[in-house]
């Protein structure tokens, strides 16, 4: 059985944190939650289809059930709302707000609130995030005195501009395709494995659309470079309205809803790798390798980091054909926890 608490707590810069804490009776840690990029609740209450779900009952329940409280709250500028898919309203003047400076602070401040609460004296701080979360989290936790563990999920090793630059430049592309046509350790598509269509996802992703239409460089290969091409002027476009504080061509064009203020602040953030070198505490990385969001590659790097340091404190967690979500849809669409996110929560319980 679980309490829950919806409540608020002032941030550093006195704006107002609404906040969601989900505990079971004599909890023996806290999980401290941080969200991905853009626009957040602390349900995330979701519509896809004829599916209603809330994204966060899954957490709260399974780490409850762990004896762990699960701690999240609105991205600033975000409310809940009644309206489908996203069920959520934006503040446009607060959302300017949200940015990794002042994430940072609201991670610690909610930390501190919750640690003044009588049931969690003494019990252990986890720090989580997933994707943007798992980059700012490090921050937070140098911090932090409190900090027993690190459960990063989705993490990525590079610095913003450089991410967007491969997921802009064909890597995220060449992630799905390779997938959906089963050719990842190939690395490449043919012709002939494009109209095999071994998956069938031809009809839904790429109707009426040939493979001499993908093949912009008519090497004979969907490649990196064929989605490079394609995404040459977007690419650019999303730089230069960076560069010129465009927010309303970034509002109304980008997937994620960011600022150029978000953006520039995260671009000038100094290498997560020397924030996660400076912790000894317990840091879990869990990373699907079929994630179209950062380069698995990215793993080898943080790894190599730490051994040079000499540094033993660092657990990888990968998993084959998980998204950049740990298969997120998995739970709500057929009822059954993903094996990246059951390690998530068994992980937690061991810290």
């Amino acid at each position: 059985m679980k309490t829950t608490k919806i409540f608020t707590v002032n941030a550093a810069d006195n704006y107002t944190l609404n906040v969601k804490l989900d505990f079971p009776q004599a909890p023996k840690s806290v999980v401290i939650f941080c969200q991905g990029s853009g626009a957040n609740t602390y349900d995330n209450h979701r519509q896809i289809g004829d599916l209603e779900f809330n994204y966060f009952d899954l957490f709260s329940d399974e780490f409850c059930k762990r004896g762990i409280a699960f701690c999240r709250w609105n991205t600033r500028g975000c409310s809940t709302s009644e309206t489908p898919p996203d069920f959520l309203t934006i503040n446009e003047k607060d959302f300017r707000t949200y940015l990794p400076s002042t994430s940072i602070e609201d991670i610690l401040s909610v930390t501190a609130y919750i640690k003044t609460m009588p049931q969690f004296e003494n019990a252990k701080v986890i720090f989580m995030g997933i994707s943007e979360g798992a980059t700012l989290i490090p921050f937070a936790a140098q911090k932090c005195n409190h900090v027993s563990g690190l459960l990063l999920l989705s993490f990525s090793y590079e610095n913003l501009k450089q991410t967007l630059e491969w997921q802009l430049s064909g890597g995220s592309s060449m992630v799905n395709i390779c997938k959906w046509f089963d050719y990842s350790k190939k690395g490449y598509v043919t012709k002939e494995d494009f109209e095999t269509d071994k998956y069938q996802v031809r009809p839904s992703v790429f109707p009426d659309i040939s493979f001499e239409d993908l093949d912009l460089d008519k090497d004979g290969r969907l490649t990196e470079h064929d989605f490079a091409l394609s995404l040459a002027d977007y690419k650019n476009s999303v730089f230069q309205a960076i560069e010129n504080n465009d927010d309303e061509w970034l509002k109304n064009n980008y997937e994620v809803r960011i600022t150029s203020k978000w953006c520039k602040e995260h671009f000038a953030l100094p290498p997560v790798t020397e924030a996660l070198a400076s912790l000894s505490v317990p840091i879990h990385i869990f990373q699907g390798k079929s994630d179209a969001n950062i380069p698995f590659s990215d793993i080898e790097k943080i790894e190599l980091d730490f051994k040079n340091n000499k540094k033993e404190n660092l657990f990888i967690h990968s998993f084959e054909n998980h998204d950049h979500d740990l298969n997120y849809l998995q739970f709500p669409y057929y009822g059954t926890i993903s094996e990246g996110l059951l390690s998530v929560f068994n992980t937690a319980g061991t810290i």
